[in-house]
């Protein structure tokens, strides 16, 4: 495998789109467990499809702007279904394996030219279920590597000033996909201060074209007098709202112990057996910024669990990259390459399927869908959850803008605002849910300041959190 992947022909990519397929296929007959942010997106994109709806005032989540863009037209297109985030998915990864490769090939980041970055790239981006799947994260990370592209061509002395606004442009769409990119904005940065003689023109025109792509969303959330809230939903809510935390750090950090063990092993060997050249040596110090990067943004995401670490895989298939053409005989470099490919494929299943009672270490019930007590209630039907259990919505629609219910808490359990009820009142009279599964006991009070809207409904005799509305 490794000796087929190391001879500097393009076509190699041909093979890493066929392996990806070899890979992924049986994975997605087999089935991939619905995440809870999966159906999250789906919800979003449905709801938007189906009215004259904006995003943030009539759906209420912190998920960037350009990601939603995308939802929504996948369910114009395709209605609601996953396969065109699996297939979406999959084109993704072989452009983004290309891309690095191509950056890697491009700066002479190895001591051979090869295209051994793009299948590493490829199979770390196997290494769970739910990197299989469409996520904002994904998205981003293909503007990520074309702005590291540009970085890489300053450090080479290839200036031009179009490189510093188009390098903007790549990191402000980066971020309107998954705001955690910012810390790649501000890595560039610093890429630029310490290892180029760019000049403070120069750097200025990065941060103008980064502006020009966050100004003109913002323009158009202004126009719909949407901005403030647009601003309180994605920038404020990282401290404004609690973190879902599917998985604990803990876990987080036993889910990925293979990968990050294989990154040991590669670092290790890549210092000590490793000759580079200045420019080689300056590559490898950006990456490993771009590992800190990483740190940095899981440190912002507003739900944890494992497909926040495709923020990882490029750093990861850099180094890893790395020790495998370090190996000198050609058997001992074909049985490791066969051996990291096994062990991030065998990371994947045992998470997915669990293998070994894994399942006892790291618990992803709470991060999967499972079938709701309410199904037979809330089938076809427009409703409205108050709690953070969103399986609920699988088989039913979203009525209401209130998606996020740790956004949507700020509002509706501070009824005694006027600006707050009176929003509250509008929000439910332009999209009254069929069914109410209230976990929060926010109804109540919300039916004794509104009696027009709790007219409309009766509560259920045999569940307590549920509202029905008359016929």
């Amino acid at each position: 495998m490794l000796t087929f992947f190391k001879t500097n022909d393009p076509y190699r990519l041909v093979g890493v789109l066929l392996l990806l397929l070899v890979i992924r296929v049986p994975m997605l007959i087999s089935g991939v467990p619905l995440t809870l942010p999966e159906m999250k997106w789906i919800l979003m994109g449905e709801k938007l499809a189906s009215g004259d709806w904006i995003m943030y005032k009539d759906v209420w989540d912190y998920t960037g702007p350009m990601a939603v863009f995308v939802y929504k037209w996948l369910f114009i297109l395709f209605g609601k279904t996953r396969v065109p985030y699996f297939v979406i998915s999959l084109i993704l990864v072989v452009v983004q394996a290309a891309t690095f490769n191509a950056v890697m090939l491009r700066n002479k980041a190895y001591n051979v030219s090869t295209y051994v970055p793009a299948l590493v790239y490829m199979v770390l981006m196997n290494a769970f279920f739910d990197f299989l799947t469409l996520s904002p994260v994904l998205m981003s990370m293909t503007f990520v590597l074309m702005a590291m592209s540009n970085l890489f061509r300053r450090m080479d002395n290839q200036t031009k000033d179009e490189l510093f606004i188009v390098t903007g442009v790549y990191l402000g769409i980066a971020v309107l996909f998954y705001l955690p990119s910012i810390w790649y904005f501000v890595i560039t940065i610093l890429s630029l201060v310490l290892y180029t003689g760019s000049i403070l023109r120069r750097m200025l025109l990065l941060v103008y074209g980064f502006a020009i792509v966050v100004g003109l969303v913002s323009v158009y959330f202004y126009w719909f007098d949407n901005f403030l809230i647009f601003q309180h939903h994605v920038v404020k809510s990282l401290w404004a709202i609690d973190t879902i935390k599917y998985l604990n750090w803990t876990e987080l950090f036993i889910a990925s112990a293979i990968p990050l063990s294989i990154l040991f092993v590669s670092f290790y060997h890549m210092r000590k057996h490793g000759k580079y050249i200045n420019f080689q040596e300056k590559i490898q110090q950006v990456m490993l910024m771009f590992l800190l990067s990483g740190v940095l943004g899981l440190m912002m995401v507003r739900q944890v669990t494992t497909f926040q670490l495709i923020y990882f895989v490029t750093p990861f298939a850099f180094f890893i990259t790395h020790y495998l053409l370090l190996v000198k005989h050609w058997l001992v470099a074909e049985v490791t390459t066969g051996l990291v490919v096994l062990l991030i494929l065998f990371n994947h299943l045992l998470f997915s399927i669990p293998w070994f009672h894994v399942n006892e270490f790291v618990a992803y019930e709470a991060y999967l869908v499972k079938e709701s007590t309410y199904a037979k209630l809330t089938k076809d039907k427009k409703i409205l959850v108050l709690g953070d259990e969103l399986h609920h919505y699988n088989g039913a629609k979203l009525a209401t803008p209130y998606l996020n219910w740790r956004l949507s808490k700020i509002q509706l359990q501070q009824l005694s605002y006027y600006d707050n009820s009176a929003e509250a009142f509008v929000n439910f009279n332009k999209d009254l849910p069929d069914v109410i599964i209230d976990q929060e006991n926010t109804i109540p009070e919300l039916f004794s300041i509104m009696p027009t809207i709790a007219a409309e409904y009766i509560h259920h005799e045999g569940y307590r959190e549920i509202y029905l509305r008359k016929e």
